[in-house]
């Protein structure tokens, strides 16, 4: 059984101030990864659907947005939820040695957790591991050129091993919820998880990868980050070793 936990929630004034990332295809290299995992049938999950939103704006740390299905039987199918979302953090939990999943519950790097409500928590997360060597250790080299994106992960021993991702999203969408917790409330979300697809593994030396912007901007997403992974045992998602935002993919 999924527990629910509701915390005071602090979210600096400066990030939902921030001005919103630059319009036209443009690479961001983030100091973190704050994986959210929240669900729109879930009355806590509000508040750190803001901080999800005040870090986009920002710009300095990647924030995702898991939206799970196990709250859909209260009454509100969460319209952005997948089942892969939730094995995904039940899979975290299973790394973590947790004996149960809870909303919202923040990611950091794939490494730690902290209620998600709590935005002074989650961009402290961030920090510390920054700071203890646990942050983007192996760097992303995405580039642009024209209608190319180039991608490479140069071979070293942090990066062997890792998996890279490509994560695509939805850059914002508000919710009219009808039925459910939070019926009667408009809620928005931002950075959306929409689709993921695995790109290839770092073995034996550097790992590349090009797209055409064009056939990325054709699959119907906004955006796409790509993530950096170890493997934790038994295959769980391990620590986030490096990423890279590519924002505004339509214009």
């Amino acid at each position: 059984m999924q527990n629910s936990r509701s915390r005071a929630w602090i979210v600096p004034v400066w990030l939902l101030l921030a001005p919103l990332p630059a319009a036209a295809a443009d690479i961001r290299q983030p100091d973190g990864v704050v994986e959210m995992f929240t669900s729109q049938g879930c009355s806590s999950c509000p508040p750190a659907d803001a901080v999800v939103t005040g870090i986009a704006r920002d710009g300095r740390t990647l924030a995702l947005a898991w939206h799970v299905d196990y709250w859909d039987y209260l009454g509100w199918k969460d319209i952005f939820a997948k089942r892969a979302h939730s094995d995904r953090q039940r899979a975290y939990a299973r790394a973590f040695g947790e004996a149960q999943v809870y909303t919202p519950q923040a990611i950091v790097n794939g490494r730690t957790h902290v209620v998600g409500s709590d935005g002074a928590a989650v961009l402290a997360k961030v920090e510390r591991l920054a700071g203890d060597g646990k942050g983007m250790v192996v760097p992303i080299d995405a580039t642009l050129d024209g209608d190319a994106l180039r991608v490479r992960i140069p071979g070293s021993a942090a990066a062997e091993g890792a998996t890279l991702w490509m994560i695509y999203l939805r850059d914002h969408a508000d919710v009219d919820v009808t039925r459910g917790e939070n019926s009667g409330r408009k809620l928005g979300y931002s950075n959306i998880v929409e689709a993921v697809e695995m790109l290839g593994m770092v073995h034996g030396g550097d790992l590349k990868a090009e797209f055409r912007l064009r056939d990325l901007a054709a699959r119907g997403h906004d955006s796409c980050a790509l993530l950096l992974q170890a493997a934790a045992a038994g295959g769980a998602p391990g620590p986030i070793l490096g990423a890279a935002l590519i924002g505004k993919l339509r214009k």
